[in-house]
């Protein structure tokens, strides 16, 4: 881990956090919506948000050379010392309404976890790493996206999805 700088080990704990809040979080609205779409689309997120904590998990085993990192993915979240899913998504009697704020819970931690990612891969000084947490901040912002797509589409306000204003691949 020497080639790891103290604020670099400290995102990889944070974000191993963030990651695994974000997957309980997604798993909890697919719980509770009824739309059956929104179900599938929350379980998809829950599923990218488990392949993120594998991926730290693999990489960061490699680079320290032990499995001390397998260690933090399996701790549970500090609560309240991560501020990224703050909220619960709660049903209401409009269903659409209880959507729309896991929508936009999401697109907000989202978006905390994209800055997290980018500061972290720019004060890497570790090139492998600063590459995974750039890799894994497009996967997010991929992710917010998406969530504003169905967000805009929910409440009306979006683009025609037949014109391309934006990427969904996160690419403007």
């Amino acid at each position: 881990m020497s080639n790891l700088s103290d604020e670099v080990i400290e995102g990889i704990k944070m974000a191993l956090e963030i990651e695994k809040e974000g997957k309980q979080f997604y798993l909890d609205a697919a719980d509770k919506t009824n739309n059956e779409l929104a179900k599938k689309m929350f379980s998809s997120l829950a599923d990218d948000e488990s392949t993120h904590i594998v991926t730290f998990q693999k990489i960061f085993d490699t680079m320290s050379g032990n499995e001390e990192w397998r260690e933090l993915a399996n701790v549970s979240p500090r609560v309240g010392k991560v501020p990224v899913f703050e909220g619960k998504v709660e049903k209401k009697g409009n269903i659409d309404q209880s959507d729309l704020d896991a929508l936009r819970l999401a697109m907000d931690s989202e978006r905390k976890s994209i800055e997290l990612y980018r500061k972290t891969a720019n004060s890497a000084n570790d090139p492998l790493a600063a590459k995974i947490f750039a890799r894994i901040e497009e996967e997010e912002k991929y992710h917010y996206d998406l969530l504003q797509a169905q967000y805009d589409n929910l409440t009306n306000s979006g683009f025609w999805l037949d014109v391309s204003e934006f990427r969904m691949d996160a690419r403007y």
